[in-house]
């Protein structure tokens, strides 16, 4: 197994755990299963999701004196189920608040950008990584690295980017660690939407994994017809005098901030290092009348 799946492995052992029907003279069995491959992908300097962090907690290496008892004593388990449930959805809670609190920002940017501009170009790229090429966290950042800084300094295909935003995360099946990413161009002097999405995604690719990088880009012509079939379409083109497209854009960039999937969060990262961010705000402040 590579790191997300082992993440996501141990996870929903842990989910089985705390199960008030769990069979507690299971867990020391249940638990060795895994040992081998959670001790190779375990560091002591990231920050897991409760779950997880549990089951390293209870490795044979990591496991406090005070914490032996789960294993023999029924009411030290039962204890120990509890509080790592209250432990899991306090945790969930958290993460749905601050999906909620990134979007008042991310909306009134947008909004800030459709008052500056009659048209933009939105782009939108997922980009993520094959099952059998899948990097471990560490290496998922250094990219997320080069990329941001490449987005940042506006460099080759980037270079007319007024705006962008991101979301990190690892699916809860079968899907590892992706980014969700958003670039604006301003629609008065840039087209081709498609072209954008696609060479955002082979620089991914080809240049920033070194191609162990896959992508999907979502303004494909065949992916936005099915959107523009469902009356969906908020990509490519946005006129600010299309109030529906306007809409549609908001969806849009709402996802980025508020997922309505619960399970789609990181389940590994660093304290200090942000999952979702976007451009700082260039017009706060500004009529734009005077602009």
């Amino acid at each position: 197994m590579n790191e997300p799946q082992t993440l996501l492995a141990i996870e929903n052992l842990m989910k089985k755990v705390i199960q008030k029907t769990y069979r507690w003279q299971d867990i020391e069995s249940d638990l060795s299963e895994l040992r081998n491959d959670a001790k190779l992908i375990y560091d002591s300097n990231r920050m897991y999701s409760p779950l997880i962090q549990a089951y390293f907690d209870l490795l044979p290496e990591l496991i406090k004196k005070d914490d032996e008892d789960i294993f023999s004593n029924h009411a030290a388990f039962k204890q120990f189920q509890s509080g790592l449930r209250k432990e899991h959805k306090s945790f969930l809670r958290n993460n749905k608040n601050k999906r909620e609190f990134n979007w008042e920002p991310l909306r009134t940017y947008f909004e800030d950008m459709v008052r500056h501009h009659c048209k933009l170009l939105l782009v939108r790229v997922d980009l993520n990584y094959p099952s059998e090429t899948h990097p471990g966290v560490t290496k998922f950042d250094e990219h997320m690295r080069v990329l941001l800084k490449r987005i940042h300094d506006k460099d080759t295909i980037f270079e007319g980017q007024i705006g962008y935003a991101y979301r990190l995360e690892q699916g809860g099946k079968s899907r590892g660690y992706h980014c969700h990413l958003l670039v604006i161009y301003n629609g008065s002097l840039h087209s081709k939407d498609s072209y954008y999405g696609h060479e955002i995604g082979r620089l991914w690719k080809e240049k920033i994994t070194k191609g162990c990088g896959g992508f999907f880009n979502c303004n494909q012509a065949s992916n936005k017809q099915r959107y523009r079939n469902k009356g969906t379409l908020g990509i490519g083109m946005i006129k600010r005098c299309n109030e529906k497209s306007v809409r549609n854009a908001f969806n849009v960039i709402r996802y980025l901030a508020m997922s309505e999937k619960a399970d789609q969060y990181l389940r590994v990262w660093w304290k200090k290092k942000s999952q979702f961010n976007m451009a700082q705000n260039p017009w706060k402040g500004i009529d734009p009348k005077k602009s």
